[in-house]
């Protein structure tokens, strides 16, 4: 995808550093940045760039004859009267960055889309589910190795969806935006692509989206919201295999078991671990889910004995040693 030349000049030098560092950190795949201390200056590269954004006093004269789009970040404070009927379009500087990048797309011609994304996932989209009745501080560290491997092959895209798993432990890097807005933009049917790739940071080999902030909000997720969202990744972001981390039940839990590839079940090493595990399978028997239980692999997961070990160490050691052969002999065919 190409990415868009975008000139800045703002005059505010602490608002600049932090804005431009919001770009470069999360939009580092979308946008091409050309900084100008001077407006003149950038006015003169005007015919290679695809947008121009100012923050600072500019001569309205500058601003005749042809010229990309032309964003001006302001306070409400500035008297942009001069401005009025050049072409300029008007942002507020102070809301978040992602909404003033939606703007700027909209203006070069990214629109926001709409849609319902109804209709089944294209057939190149697979989903693998990662779950656990009993130890389950080890579904994440299972979670990423499995995305790691399947990235090998496939553009992965890991979804955490456990409460407090570590993810963001784990992450090198955060943003506001995240799980939650993924979700909001599927229930509503209100997305651009930018702002999914906000959502998404990388771990290892394979894409993550941020964790949520606020866990509650998981069970009350629906089943056709993520429908949605598994709609709206394969048509807009490319990704061919989704892995989910589960953790809490909500309305079409089992439903979503249903719509997985496989389902990797942590298997417990004994105690009442098992008395869960029996009374989950009993559960898929009494709702019919036999297409769940076909789909299940039960992983015995090597024993750690380092008293502490990082994830990141851990999921190397699987990916390289026999466990990880072992997945990558379960890894399904075509």
């Amino acid at each position: 995808m190409k990415r868009v030349r975008l000139g800045l000049c703002i005059g505010d030098r602490e608002y600049g550093d932090r804005f431009t560092g919001c770009l470069m950190n999360h939009y580092r795949e979308q946008l091409e940045l050309h900084i100008f201390t001077d407006v003149k200056a950038l006015w003169e590269e005007r015919g290679n760039l695809d947008a121009i954004v100012l923050g600072d006093e500019v001569d309205p004269v500058l601003l005749e004859g042809d010229s990309p789009p032309v964003i001006y970040l302001c306070d409400g404070e500035e008297n942009l009267d001069v401005l009025e009927g050049k072409g300029v379009f008007f942002v507020d500087k102070y809301q978040e960055v992602n909404k003033i990048v939606d703007e700027i797309l909209m203006q070069i011609g990214e629109e926001i889309k709409y849609g319902s994304c109804a209709g089944n996932l294209k057939k190149k989209m697979q989903i693998f589910g990662v779950y656990a009745l009993a130890e389950n501080e080890m579904q994440l560290p299972f979670a990423v190795t499995l995305a790691s491997i399947l990235s090998e092959k496939e553009r992965v895209l890991l979804l955490d969806l456990q409460e407090n798993s570590g993810l963001t432990q784990l992450l090198q890097e955060h943003s506001a935006c995240g799980m939650e807005e993924l979700l909001v933009m599927a229930e509503s049917g209100k997305y651009s692509r930018s702002r999914m790739v906000s959502c998404i940071g990388h771990l290892d080999r394979a894409d993550v989206v941020y964790p949520l902030g606020n866990t509650e909000c998981l069970c009350e997720v629906k089943y056709t919201t993520y429908q949605k969202l598994f709609q709206i990744l394969a048509q807009e972001m490319d990704y061919t295999t989704i892995v989910l981390n589960l953790g809490s039940r909500f309305v079409g839990f089992f439903e979503l078991l249903g719509s997985c590839r496989e389902i990797y079940l942590m298997k417990s090493r004994g105690g009442l671990g098992q008395w869960r595990e029996k009374e989950f399978f009993a559960e898929l028997k009494t709702r019919g889910e036999d297409r769940v239980a076909d789909n299940l692999r039960e992983i015995q997961l090597p024993v750690v004995t380092a008293p502490t070990v990082s994830c990141e160490r851990l999921v190397e050691q699987w990916k390289w040693n026999e466990f990880g052969d072992s997945i990558r002999r379960m890894m399904p065919v075509g």
